[in-house]
């Protein structure tokens, strides 16, 4: 007897069925949450991944998309080097099709996928039901290995934040937006810090002038320089994704209903982000390609307080910016009035632990805007 589900690699005809899964599988809390992907559900992948890797399991009588994932590659830097590595995500099924049996279709065809290699993943501390999910010990579920935090702030953008040099300093430390003549220097930059990093994504700074969907919304002038004298010392990027990725806020539980009116009546009074009405979406933009030399706190709370003041004259709600949990520079963020988010970074596999194969000397980093 043939099973209910089979499952098959995702096709471009699948997005709107795709979009309508995420819709109906938010991020349940005190405030539900859901990260959505219209107009198409693949553009937001291929900035998450540069080889797609998404899978659907179908139901045969409906022919409906009952569940999905993706464990697509990119470029990243491990221990110095470059490598393609698989990142797990959008693990979902709807909640029509909640059955034991769907759950074991979709792992089924996510060990076969999987093969002999590892990925990382990323899930949100208050998110029990995933964190329950993977320690649950079936053997048709990867095992997943912890291997570090992150800690994501959402900084409201309320006030202007008021530099204060040093009397002598003021000429010392000049920042300035990105042009296309810089690309040959942000390059060398770019790859002398990055791998830096354990995990670092890899950025192909020509790219950005030639269409490639893994860059998709960026443009040069989005990067931030900061020079010191001559000498570039730091940069960022700053990312609008709201035309391929929203964060809708779905809904409020009661206490937090009465929280947020309370949030909003303070914000009008003293300054402060309003929380959107339940449905309404939050306009931000994501800090992302991140790199400080000598993860220098002086030079980065610098340099943040100059993209701060600009993205508040862009009139955005918020600005994201993410960091391990462990580097020393939260310290900086944490001066921010901030809507903070935790998570768990994991490496999966179905085989044996693969942990041992990264030098810990090398500080993890994960980029926000592509998980």
């Amino acid at each position: 007897m043939a099973s209910r589900f089979y499952t098959r690699p995702a096709q471009e005809n699948d997005s709107d069925e795709l979009i309508a899964l995420i819709a109906a599988t938010p991020q349940v809390g005190a405030i539900t949450i859901n990260f959505e992907r219209t107009p198409d559900f693949f553009m937001a992948t291929k900035v998450v991944t540069q080889i797609l890797d998404v899978w659907v399991a179908i139901e045969r009588e409906s022919d409906r998309v009952a569940a999905m994932f993706s464990i697509g590659q990119r470029d990243v830097y491990v221990n110095g080097g470059r490598q393609k590595v698989r990142y797990g995500n959008d693990l979902r099924i709807h909640p029509d099709f909640k059955s034991g049996r769907t759950l074991f279709n979709l792992l089924k065809c996510y060990r076969k996928a999987m093969g002999s290699d590892w990925m990382q993943t990323v899930i949100l501390s208050d998110n029990d039901a995933s964190l329950n999910s993977i320690g649950s010990g079936r053997s048709i579920t990867p095992t997943y290995y912890d291997f570090g935090e992150m800690t994501t702030h959402m900084l409201y953008l309320t006030n202007p934040r008021l530099t204060m040099p040093r009397p002598g300093s003021e000429s010392k430390f000049n920042i300035r937006k990105a042009d296309h003549n810089d690309i040959d220097l942000m390059q060398v930059f770019f790859e002398q810090q990055a791998k830096t990093k354990q995990f670092y994504p890899h950025y192909d700074f020509i790219k950005l002038l030639n269409g490639d969907e893994y860059y998709r919304g960026l443009v040069i002038s989005n990067y931030y320089l900061m020079f010191e004298g001559n000498n570039l010392v730091a940069m960022a990027g700053i990312w609008d994704q709201s035309s391929f990725k929203q964060t809708r806020f779905v809904a409020y539980s009661k206490l937090m209903s009465v929280a947020r009116l309370l949030n909003n009546a303070y914000s009008k009074l003293f300054g402060g982000m309003m929380l959107p009405k339940a449905g309404d979406k939050l306009s931000y933009v994501s800090l992302h390609s991140l790199l400080v030399i000598n993860d220098d706190e002086k030079l980065f709370s610098r340099l943040l307080q100059y993209i701060y003041n600009d993205c508040l004259a862009l009139n955005y709600q918020a600005l994201v910016c993410g960091l391990p949990s462990l580097d020393a520079r939260q310290r900086i963020l944490e001066q921010y009035r901030s809507k903070v988010l935790h998570s768990k970074h994991f490496i999966a596999s179905y085989h044996d632990d693969p942990r041992h194969k990264f030098d810990t000397t090398y500080p993890l980093y994960l980029e926000p805007a592509r998980l």
